[in-house]
């Protein structure tokens, strides 16, 4: 339990770290940009092929892909339903936000720090899915002014994003029983080992915790809706799903990540105050950071 504390105290830190040193003036407001594209382009596809390579790849796992896709529907149905009778702007954001999982920039790089290759190469095998889905699917059924995004549009987001290539090279790799060389691995864990430090510097320097009136009970609905659809979900894949233990654990604590940076993005597109957007974002991850940890010491994890 202490490790468990200690490691998850040291991303707090970090993620602190960078919110203060960005109030501090050291890095301006548009920095986290240039991370973003280090962590996505780079160090997270790094981290993808170094745990796909321990990661025994079988027809069934594949399961969890159609799942990222399933919740978020699931997600994005209840936050409709939520909001059915408010304008198109507020059925906007709550089909946005109450879907859309936080995998690539936030939880794979937690992950790291508590769960072996089986466990990360889970969480990469539900993000195929889920950015499907984060990535224009539920975008493009929203509720707003405008035309609808093309599938060629949603495609080219989504062939255009280096970590979402990889996993299905490591997929396919993966099923057709093709080893990675070790030498592949060894260059590169240096650069995947990086990977939690600069996701969780990038979260901080991200991080909006400017409250406005009304910011607090809108993000606080949102934020305790998609956990309270979590712990739904987290039961009925453990007790239920025919995976081992140490997956139907991963999947537990993967179903209370926080909102998607994606679903942020579009939500802005919707018309939907940016402000908000970022606030319940911010408080999604400190909440899902806190589930997360909480989570990975009552499973007996570590």
């Amino acid at each position: 339990m202490a490790s468990v504390l200690l490691t998850a105290s040291s991303f707090v830190l970090i993620i602190f770290f960078g919110f203060f040193l960005r109030r501090a003036g050291f890095f301006g407001p548009q920095d986290h940009q240039l991370l973003s594209k280090l962590v996505m382009n780079v160090t997270l596809p790094a981290a993808v092929i170094r745990n796909f390579a321990a990661l025994d790849l079988t027809p069934s796992l594949l399961f969890l892909a159609v799942l990222g896709v399933l919740l978020n529907v699931a997600g994005a149905a209840a936050g409709w339903l939520y909001a059915r009778r408010q304008d198109a702007t507020q059925r906007a954001f709550a089909m946005l936000t109450w879907s859309g999982y936080n995998i690539g920039a936030f939880t794979m790089p937690y992950l790291q720090g508590f769960l072996g290759p089986v466990g990360v190469g889970a969480a990469c095998i539900f993000d195929i899915g889920n950015a499907l889905m984060c990535n224009g699917a539920v975008y493009a059924v929203t509720p707003r002014e405008g035309a609808r995004p093309a599938l060629g549009q949603m495609a080219r987001r989504l062939l255009t994003s280096a970590a979402f290539d990889v996993y299905l090279v490591m997929l396919a790799v993966g099923l057709a029983g093709i080893p990675i060389p070790q030498t592949l691995v060894d260059l590169l864990a240096p650069v995947a080992e990086a990977n939690s430090f600069l996701a969780m510097l990038m979260i901080g320097l991200m991080l909006e915790l400017n409250l406005r009136p009304g910011y607090l009970r809108r993000g606080v609905v949102t934020v305790l809706a998609r956990n309270l659809l979590a712990a739904g979900e987290a039961l009925l894949f453990y007790f239920c799903a025919p995976f081992s233990l140490e997956i139907r654990q991963v999947m537990v604590i993967v179903l209370f990540a926080p909102v998607s940076v994606a679903s942020v993005a579009f939500a802005d597109k919707c018309g939907c105050d940016p402000g908000l957007s970022g606030f319940t974002a911010s408080l999604s991850i400190l909440v899902g950071m806190g589930l997360m940890t909480f989570l990975v010491i009552a499973l007996g994890i570590r």
